[in-house]
Formats: structure tokens, C-alpha cells, sequence
């Protein structure tokens, strides 16, 4: 799981990810279209997690969503509406799993769900 996090990280996914599996409090990172950031250890298990649970469903969201808030604000701001996003889209596609009709709409302004 904590491979699929490669798709939004540009630089330092490894050695982020050995951080993470030496218990590291914080991994430093450079995300797709975001720019610098600093990770919590938590915070590197959810984007690893939902990207995976995410990418199994619509391969190209975690990157779409990763884009659309790229300039929004400052990266390290950026990483709420990034987990906001991710979790919408886990649910959207747990949803899909069950056989609804579901479909996820990402924009700079927004990310929704419609049926």
C-alpha cells in the first residue's frame, strides 16, 4: 500500500518511505503539482492507504485531485483539501463497489459526487 503513495509524490517517496517504516514522526516530501511539504506519519499512512483504495477504482483521481489543488493555496495548506478529496473519493468508490451508479467530478474549485 504505501508504494501507491509514488503517484503523488515527485521526490522522496523512497526515503520517505523508509522513514515511515523506522517509525519517523515526520517525512519530508515533494508532491505532484504541490511543491515541498512535510508529512506526519499518520498523515503519510492516509495518503498511502486512500491512494491505494482510490487508484484501484479510477486510476488517474489521486493525480487529477493533486492538480485541481495545486494552486490554491500554500503546499503544506494544500494537504487538507488533498485528504478531503482522497477520503471523498474513497467513499465515492466504495459506493461504485456496491453497484451505484457513482461519479466523482474534480475541478479546481470543487470535488463532487453525482449518481
Amino acid at each position: 500500500m504505501a508504494l501507491s503513495v509514488r503517484k503523488l509524490v515527485e521526490r522522496g517517496w523512497l526515503t520517505a518511505l523508509l522513514g515511515y517504516l523506522a517509525k519517523k514522526d515526520e517525512l519530508k516530501v515533494r508532491l505532484k503539482y504541490i511543491g515541498d511539504v512535510t508529512l506526519q506519519r499518520a498523515y503519510f499512512e492516509f495518503l498511502a492507504r486512500y491512494t491505494y483504495y482510490v487508484t484501484k477504482c479510477q486510476p488517474e483521481l489521486p493525480v487529477e485531485l493533486a492538480k485541481a489543488a495545486s494552486g490554491l493555496l500554500k503546499p503544506q495548506e494544500t494537504l487538507s483539501l488533498l485528504k478531503a478529496g482522497l477520503s471523498l473519493a474513497f467513499h465515492a468508490c466504495k459506493v461504485k463497489n456496491s453497484g451505484k451508479k457513482v461519479s466523482i467530478s474534480v475541478s479546481p474549485e470543487r470535488v463532487s459526487l453525482g449518481s
